[in-house]
């Protein structure tokens, strides 16, 4: 029983441990995956953002408890346009406009 334990001891640890050390997406990726999902934005919905002004670009949820279960996001703040962005594989999370517009998928 005792050997039973430590082998799920053992392996929680090995997976909190690679949670800790995941790598993230570099800051450089996110504003240009940021300024990526604007233009898709652009083109589908006819808006007229600058996807050049790019005000700050944060990582956000940065605590040891997000690290763990792997929730870390960039925030990047594109001409008002908030874009969120998962900070591991820089998929699309949400995009909120300036008169509290959401947008949780982008348009095929």
């Amino acid at each position: 029983m005792k050997k039973i334990y430590l082998l799920l001891l053992m392996a929680v640890s090995i997976t909190v441990i690679y949670q800790l050390h995941k790598p993230t997406i570099r800051e450089d990726k996110a504003i240009l995956k940021a300024k990526e999902y604007v233009n898709i934005i652009n083109e589908k919905k006819s808006t007229g953002f600058h996807i050049n002004r790019v005000t700050y670009c944060l990582l956000d949820n940065d605590t040891v408890w997000n690290r763990i279960i792997g929730s870390r996001q960039w925030t990047v703040m594109v001409d008002g346009v908030s874009v969120e962005i998962n900070a591991y594989t820089g998929e699309f999370v949400r995009m909120i406009f300036p008169l509290d517009g959401v947008i949780t998928e982008l348009p095929k």
